[in-house]
């Protein structure tokens, strides 16, 4: 199982995490929190660092941040597309919408292989993060 949890900081995504886990053996689990990349990071594409952290079958991965952030920091910061070493000619206006569709493939992927993927998004106020730790507990 992979739960994400993709919000701004300071959005309660770490105490949504911090609560779920409280309920599971933290051998049978790991949370990967992604910041900005690193050198080693930038060789590869968007989804490497995330898909060499996926869980093993029968264990649990939390992501705290994922590749969803990809989509979303390079609108606003169109510079760091630069450092990724992507040919020129695939930097288009639309990159952020084909990422997206590569990503919703990547899932597909993944779970067409037997991986449960839940997602808890984009947390606006003290409150949503209770509600996305309740949702997970159904």
């Amino acid at each position: 199982m992979l739960l994400i949890f993709q919000a701004m900081d300071a959005a309660g995504k770490d105490g949504a995490i911090k609560h779920v886990m409280s309920g599971v053996n933290p051998q049978g689990s790991q949370v990967f929190s992604f910041k900005s990349p690193s050198a080693e990071e930038l060789n590869h594409d968007y989804l490497w660092r995330c898909l060499k952290c996926l869980p093993e079958r029968g264990r649990i991965g939390i992501f705290n941040r994922s590749y969803y952030e990809e989509t979303l920091v390079v609108r606003v910061h169109p510079e760091l597309l630069a450092k990724q070493k992507i040919p020129q000619e695939f930097i288009t206006k639309d990159i952020r919408d084909e990422r997206f569709h590569a990503i919703r493939h990547f899932e597909h992927y993944l779970t067409r292989n037997g991986l449960v993927i839940r997602k808890y998004r984009h947390f606006e106020s003290i409150e949503q993060p209770v509600t996305a730790v309740k949702d997970l507990q159904v």
